[in-house]
């Protein structure tokens, strides 16, 4: 009997996932979106017109099964917190993500309710274990 990954088309667990064949541990920006992007800026911000990219870079985008980010103090290591899986949306989402690390980690009374970026939501997850990705 196939496992749910593969009933739901994803991939064959034999296989490497997309993650894997995907992976780049340093990978370089794409000048056509780098360009493309410009090129908007400039029509969204006519001051920006004859404004050239000095430099560019590209980075990880790092998630979670359910997309949600995890944000939580280690259960086995005292004082270690991870924070990660925020899938692109660190630079939006990181002034407020970084509230709810320092909360957790002076004791504090929390921004917002921590038990949605628990680690541990991911054990019973309906996607599977994360090993299994």
């Amino acid at each position: 009997m196939p496992a749910p990954q593969e009933m739901r088309s994803r991939w064959a667990l034999d296989r490497p996932t997309p993650m894997e064949r995907h992976r780049i541990l340093d990978p370089k920006p794409n000048a056509s979106i780098v360009k493309t992007t410009l090129e908007r800026s400039q029509t969204l911000l006519p001051a920006l017109q004859g404004a050239k990219v000095l430099t560019s870079w590209a980075g990880f985008i790092d998630s979670t099964p359910d997309g949600v980010s995890v944000i939580d103090l280690s259960d086995t290591l005292p004082g270690f917190l991870l924070a990660a899986g925020f899938s692109g949306h660190g630079f939006g989402i990181g002034p407020a993500a970084d509230h709810l690390v320092a909360d957790l980690l002076t004791g504090a009374t929390p921004i917002v309710d921590p038990t949605q970026f628990r680690l541990s939501r991911l054990r019973a997850s309906s996607w599977g274990k994360v090993a299994e990705f």
